[in-house]
């Protein structure tokens, strides 16, 4: 039930994956009516949401092949190029998903494999165990904290009644698909909360062994901030809103730098590209590893194969 990282394999897959060469794909296949030239790319195989969109793309075009009329095909021919212009935005949309989740989880790692427990009782619980260091040369700091909430299964009267009252295995499954769907929901925003804390600079020696999450004051459900721990010791609601700089803002570290990449590429002070981060200087080198900044967004390390050298003529200042 993974929900914040994307797996090894998926990681691997997407980052062999050309998007210059799907984007031609898509335009070879729009031209002969079929997906044959995206087949060596083997987009199904990478992750979900690529696969969903190649599928996509694969059906329109089969429905495009076999309209007739004019005005169906001018209609199918449309819809194909839609989605096959979903498709390659999806593909770098999950190319920047793949660098970005590289690049943090050198800092920050939570464990997004929580299982539900059985059975359910009122309270439902998520333990989230993480870890944390300042540094990617660093000893990683480990933590877990676990969120609770008394759900309350009084009958919500705002609700139509049934006409008859249920038997009781139905009770008894409806009981155990409400709890599940809260304890689902909190799952998912006591991952996003530990993720928020430690990706925007918080202490993870901070972050308390409990919590209880508070659900919405005019209802019995949870929102978007009922998981903000800390609140709890001072710290105002809604991180994400913060003018940080994360825990990008810590780097470089503090050994010493090369003065440029094995290749010779890069170099220290050169000027640099990121398809994220936009224009940027090199602070740092380590190996394949660069500190670069990027002025209001900080100082981030990435892989060197993720920056394109500027020339100075180029370079519009970071």
């Amino acid at each position: 039930m993974g929900r914040l990282y994307l797996s090894d394999h998926e990681m691997a897959s997407i980052k062999m994956v050309d998007a210059n060469a799907v984007r031609e794909g898509v335009r070879q296949a729009l031209d002969e009516g079929s997906a044959s030239a995206l087949r060596p790319l083997h987009l199904s195989m990478t992750c979900e949401a690529v696969a969903h969109h190649l599928n996509r793309f694969e059906r329109d075009l089969a429905t495009h092949a076999n309209a007739k009329a004019a005005a169906k095909r001018k209609e199918t021919w449309s819809r194909a190029w839609s989605s096959g212009d979903d498709l390659i935005h999806t593909v770098h949309a999950m190319k920047e998903r793949a660098e970005k989740q590289e690049a943090e989880t050198q800092l920050v790692y939570i464990d997004d494999q929580i299982s539900p427990p059985y059975p359910f009782s009122r309270r439902v619980e998520v333990r989230v165990h993480y870890r944390w260091r300042v540094t990617p040369e660093a000893t990683w700091n480990v933590g877990t904290i676990t969120f609770f909430q008394d759900v309350d299964m009084s009958r919500d009267y705002s609700m139509p009644q049934p006409a008859q009252k249920p038997s009781r295995a139905k009770m008894e499954a409806q009981r155990e698909a409400t709890l599940f769907d809260r304890w689902d929901h909190l799952r998912m925003l006591a991952l996003d909360a530990v993720r928020e804390y430690l990706t925007t600079g918080g202490d993870g020696s901070s972050i308390p062994s409990t919590y209880e999450a508070k659900p919405h004051r005019n209802d019995r459900h949870l929102n978007n901030f009922s998981c903000d721990f800390w609140e709890a010791f001072g710290e105002p609601r809604g991180r994400r809103r913060l003018p940080t700089r994360g825990l990008e803002a810590r780097l470089p570290p503090n050994s010493p730098s090369e003065a440029a990449t094995s290749d010779g590429r890069l170099a220290l002070h050169a000027r640099v590209r990121h398809k994220m981060f936009g224009e940027g200087i090199v602070t740092h080198i380590e190996g394949d590893r660069i500190v670069a900044d990027y002025g209001d967004r900080g100082a981030k390390r990435v892989m060197a194969s993720f920056l394109e050298k500027l020339p100075d003529e180029e370079a519009g200042g970071a």
